[in-house]
């Protein structure tokens, strides 16, 4: 008996510590399992890419193509729009922007707006690019669009037409939204295209710092300054998007662009950043071309070809033109030096120059000579309107009107804008616009002496306006000269040539 129950006993001992073993085994394996999840969602929200900007091909891509949380990213496409409506001239860059009650409830990071103030659209520009303020992109979105899932259902519109296939938009912030998607593709393509259409104002996203009412906004992107080459444009983070950064580097005739997305901090994430740049700098090949690629690559699912700017369309029927002796019509009547009429031309081929009169020289003031560009330039289909401060500003009698032997020469050189050239505003008629370069020149600035004044007309929607520029700087000069008119409380942009 004593056998039979010690045999018997030791097998149910034997049962319980297998059991135990068991549970045991389970038990550890579901924890490691649990340890795993935190990691491996970390690892979900990371992509990257570079591209080389002036082909389109990707150097280095990883999790490119997969949807990510853009986070403030966004803001790059707030800006593509705000551009947008400053070329079309439906607003200036002193323009002011009404601040709502939704706007100032955003959360931080913001200025703190108050609602029923008004922020002015550079002051806007400079705190989404430093700042990244929610309440000023809010701001933005109600004023350009009316409310902010407008504006929102336009970003994405655009951003399907730029060739970001995968990229929807709920709002102009990049706040929490589960909607709001993109892919790091996506965001090299908006880092192409925004330098590509708007090479006067991506200047902006070179700013380091920003001042307003007295407080001081220093960027977030810390690569600015530190990395050779650095030019922008735009860092991003909320929890549920890790980390994002999107940059662009110039050096030595090579141009990168890099997206990181989902990095556990923002240093990790600056040194990624520093990597892959300078493995693409490496890569990329020197091209001596200025113009910038399209897409990044070719964008997944996109069944029509993408368009190649967004700016304002062009009206079918040529825009009409003033004239030198006052009428408006789209064909003008060329004379002869008898005075006999030659054949009809269509103004925007024929380059005219208004002859010196005899009469006594006034004070400085400006007078139209028309030019217009050369078919080949199809990049800026704007007439330009010549001036010079050496005739009064005054309608000639047509017999003083003749053909400019020189007219190929200052029709090339004018419409392809070889120089770098300064904007001090966009106006409804010629007229305010020649007041406008006229008051510029009274102030008798240095900077402004020898430089050719022009007027750039454009049709936005029907409504023609006025860009009145003066041309003939380099790029520092650009610069000093609009930094000189802004002290004297006028509005000025630096204009990059076109290449």
């Amino acid at each position: 008996m004593f056998v039979c129950v010690g045999e018997y006993g030791g097998q149910a001992r034997s049962k319980v510590f297998s059991l135990l073993i068991s549970v045991i085994g389970t038990v550890l394996a579901a924890s490691i399992f649990l340890a795993t999840i935190p990691s491996a969602h970390a690892a979900s929200k990371f992509a990257a890419i570079t591209i080389d900007a002036k082909s389109g091909r990707i150097i280095f891509a990883r999790n490119a193509d997969s949807l990510r949380y853009p986070a403030s990213l966004t803001k790059i496409m707030t800006l593509y729009l705000l551009f947008q409506d400053l070329e079309a001239g439906r607003l200036t860059i002193d323009s002011r922007l009404r601040v709502s009650r939704h706007a100032a409830s955003m959360q931080p990071s913001k200025l703190g707006l108050k609602p029923g103030s008004s922020i002015k659209v550079r002051h806007a520009i400079k705190a989404l690019v430093t700042k990244s303020a929610n309440d000023v992109a809010a701001t933005v979105a109600e004023n350009l669009a009316g409310s902010e899932p407008a504006f929102a259902r336009r970003m994405t519109r655009t951003a399907r037409a730029l060739g970001m296939t995968r990229t929807t938009f709920a709002n102009a912030s990049g706040l929490p939204n589960r909607r709001q998607r993109t892919t790091a593709r996506d965001m090299a393509t908006l880092g192409l295209r925004i330098q590509k259409d708007f090479p006067q104002y991506y200047t902006y996203f070179r700013t380091r710092s920003f001042t307003y009412k007295g407080r001081k906004y220093g960027n977030h992107n810390r690569l600015l300054g530190r990395f050779k080459g650095i030019d922008g444009i735009k860092t991003g983070y909320t929890r549920a998007s890790g980390f994002n950064l999107t940059s662009s580097v110039r050096r030595k005739g090579k141009h990168v662009i890099g997206v990181v997305m989902g990095a556990k901090s923002g240093r990790s994430r600056n040194r990624y950043m520093a990597g892959i740049l300078k493995t693409a700098l490496k890569k990329v090949p020197y091209r001596k071309k200025r113009y910038l690629a399209s897409t990044a690559g070719k964008p997944p699912g996109r069944k029509t070809h993408v368009v190649a700017a967004l700016k304002p369309r062009k009206p079918k029927v040529r825009p009409n033109i003033i004239t030198p002796n006052g009428q408006s019509d789209s064909r003008v009547r060329i004379l002869n030096a008898n005075g006999t009429a030659a054949t009809h031309v269509r103004a925007r081929m024929q380059s005219l120059i208004i002859a010196k009169t005899r009469e006594p020289k006034p004070e400085p003031v400006l007078a139209p000579t028309i030019v217009a560009e050369p078919k080949s330039n199809k990049s800026d289909r704007a007439d330009m309107v010549r001036l010079t401060d050496d005739v009064p500003a005054r309608a000639l009698p047509a017999k003083k009107v003749k053909v400019a032997k020189h007219a190929k020469k200052a029709r090339a050189g004018m419409a392809r804008g070889k120089t770098w050239q300064i904007q001090i505003g966009a106006y409804k008629s010629a007229g305010d616009a020649l007041s406008g370069l006229t008051k510029a020149k009274n102030t008798g600035l240095k900077s402004l002496r020898g430089k050719k004044a022009m007027t750039m007309v454009v049709d936005a929607k029907g409504n023609r306006l006025y860009r009145a520029r003066f041309a003939g700087f380099s790029r520092n000069q650009a610069k000093r000269a609009c930094k000189s008119l802004s002290r004297r409380s006028f509005g000025c942009l630096t204009i990059a040539p076109r290449s």
